[in-house]
C-alpha cells in the first residue's frame, strides 16, 4: 500500500477524552471554508445595482480539488477513550484502509491488528463498522441521513448527534483464532479496553459470579496486587467495576465495595506471578466464554406478550438489544438486561421484509426469527419471533455474512435454504403476508 503519512511524520498523542453526553463524542472537522476569488460575475441591472455572483466552472473543479486536497486533522478513539491524533494530507479522500493501516503503524502493533482491529463510526443512535474502501469522511458528512434511515431518533437528537472514528475489533475476526494467537500486550490492551466497556455497559449480560470475577481481574490489571492497608472497599468506585444493576445494595449480598475488594483479594491470590499480559490474559479468557462475544449490536422492539385481560390492554413493545456474532443471535431485554432468546445459526431460519406501508407512521421492517421450541411436556414446535427495527435490513446483512463466512456459501434465500444444518423456513412468505396484514405478533406458534 503507497505511503499516505504527509512528508512530516504524524506525531501520536494519546490523551484522554471526556464525551459530553456519551462514552465518545468527537466529529472530523468539516472545512466549509471558502473564498470569493476568480468568481464571474453576471449583471442582474445597470451597472449601479445589486450584483449576483456565480463561480465558473473552471474555478469550482480547482476549488473542489483543492479542498478534498487539504490536510485534514483526524482522531481515532480507542476503547479505553484515548485518542490518536494525526494531520493526514487529502484526508477528506482516504479511506478506511489507509487511515486503518496509519493506526496500526502509530501504535506500533503487531500484523495480526490489520486483521483483528477495524474501523468504526461510532455514535449513541448508530454503528457501524467501516469496510476498506469506505471513506470516513463522507460517512460523516453523510451521517444525519444515515441516522434518518437507520435509526428512529428524532429531528433534535439527530441534530446533536455526534460520531467518532473508533478503532476497535473486527466483528468478522473468528473468535477460536483471536484466542489462540493474541499474545501481544499492545492487542491484548485493546480488547480488554473493549471487552470491560460492554461489561459495565451491560452489553454481555453475564452471571453476578462472572461479573465479580471479572471485577476481580480488572482491579488487580489497574490496581496491582491487592494491599489490605491501601485497597479497602472504600477505595473502590462500584460503578468503575461492575454493571449498573449490581452497584446497587442489597441486604441479601455484601455492600459492592465490599465484594470487589474481596474479589481482588481472591483473583491476587490465585496469580502467583502477576504481569500486566498475563493478567488482560485471565480477564479474556472468561469473556471469551460469554456467547454475546464479539457481536455487533443493533437495537429494535418485540411486541409483548398479552395478559390476563388478553388484548384489552394495549402493552407497549419490549425495547431489544440483537447481538448477532460468528455463532449466532441473541436478543437481550434492554430494560431488564436479561437474555429472551440464544440461538447458533444451526437452530435458526431468518427472513427480512418490508412493512406493506413504508410511508405510515410507526410501521417498522422487521426481521423474522424462525426456531424450534420444546413444551412442558417436551414435544417439539416451531416459534416465529419478528423483531421490529429500522436496522432489520442491517441484523438480515450480518446474520448472511456470518453464516457465509462460517459455512462457505449461504442460501440465496433463508426460506430456500438446502444445507442440512439450517431448517427450511416452511411457507413463511404466506406467514410473512398474513402477518403484515394482520396485527403484528412477536411470538407466534406455528403448527409443526
Amino acid at each position: 500500500m503507497d505511503d499516505i503519512a504527509p512528508p512530516n511524520a504524524p506525531s501520536i498523542l494519546m490523551k484522554t477524552y471526556k464525551p459530553p453526553r456519551a462514552e465518545n463524542t468527537l466529529v472530523i472537522p468539516v472545512d466549509h471554508s471558502g473564498d470569493g476569488r476568480n468568481m464571474s460575475r453576471v449583471s442582474t441591472g445597470p451597472s449601479s445595482g445589486p450584483h449576483l455572483q456565480i463561480p465558473s466552472p473552471g474555478y469550482l473543479a480547482a476549488a473542489q480539488s483543492k479542498n478534498l486536497m487539504k490536510g485534514l486533522d483526524v482522531c481515532v478513539f480507542l476503547a479505553d477513550k484515548s485518542g490518536v491524533e494525526f494531520k493526514l494530507e487529502g484526508g477528506k479522500m482516504a479511506t478506511a484502509q489507509e487511515m486503518h493501516e496509519l493506526v496500526v503503524e502509530l501504535l506500533e502493533l503487531p500484523p495480526m491488528a490489520r486483521d483483528l482491529f477495524a474501523l468504526w463510526v461510532v455514535s449513541p443512535l448508530l454503528e457501524i463498522q467501516l469496510k476498506p474502501h469506505h471513506v470516513p469522511f463522507r460517512v460523516v458528512q453523510q451521517w444525519p441521513d444515515l441516522l434518518l434511515k437507520y435509526s428512529s431518533a428524532s429531528n433534535k437528537e439527530i441534530s446533536l448527534d455526534e460520531p467518532v472514528l473508533l478503532f476497535r475489533r473486527n466483528v468478522f475476526f473468528p473468535k477460536n483464532k483471536e484466542m489462540r494467537e493474541v499474545r501481544a500486550e499492545e492487542c491484548l490492551r485493546l480488547l480488554y479496553a473493549e471487552a470491560k466497556y460492554n461489561v459495565l455497559e451491560g452489553r454481555y449480560p453475564c452471571s453476578v459470579q462472572d461479573c465479580e470475577a471479572l471485577a476481580g481481574l480488572q482491579a488487580v490489571a489497574e490496581n496491582g496486587t491487592y494491599d489490605s492497608n491501601r485497597h479497602k472497599p472504600s477505595f473502590f468506585k462500584p460503578e468503575q467495576y461492575l454493571p449498573g444493576h449490581l452497584c446497587k445494595s442489597s441486604w441479601l449480598r455484601a455492600r459492592p465495595e465490599e465484594r470487589i475488594a474481596e474479589q481482588h483479594r481472591l483473583a491476587s491470590a490465585k496469580l502467583n506471578v502477576i504481569s500486566t499480559q498475563k493478567v488482560l490474559k485471565k480477564y479474556m479468557e472468561l469473556v471469551w466464554k460469554l456467547p454475546m462475544y464479539g457481536s455487533a449490536f443493533f437495537v429494535g422492539q418485540i411486541e409483548r406478550p398479552a395478559g390476563i385481560l388478553g388484548t384489552w390492554i394495549q402493552n407497549p413493545d419490549i425495547r431489544v438489544v440483537v447481538a448477532i456474532n460468528a455463532q449466532g443471535v441473541c436478543i437481550v431485554d434492554k430494560e431488564k438486561n436479561e437474555i429472551l432468546l440464544l440461538l447458533p445459526f444451526e437452530k435458526l431460519s431468518w427472513e427480512y421484509a418490508e412493512p406493506p406501508c413504508r410511508k405510515k407512521e410507526g410501521c417498522l421492517p422487521c426481521l423474522f426469527v424462525q426456531f424450534q421450541a420444546c413444551d412442558r411436556k417436551h414435544s417439539d414446535y416451531t416459534r416465529l419471533l419478528q423483531v421490529f427495527s429500522k436496522q432489520a435490513i442491517m441484523m438480515d446483512a450480518m446474520i448472511e455474512s456470518s453464516v457465509l463466512l462460517k459455512t462457505g456459501s449461504v442460501p440465496n434465500t433463508p426460506s430456500s435454504c438446502t444445507v442440512l444444518i439450517y431448517p427450511r423456513l416452511q411457507d413463511v412468505r404466506e406467514r410473512l403476508n398474513s402477518a403484515l396484514r394482520g396485527q403484528r405478533s412477536s411470538l407466534t406458534e406455528v403448527a409443526r
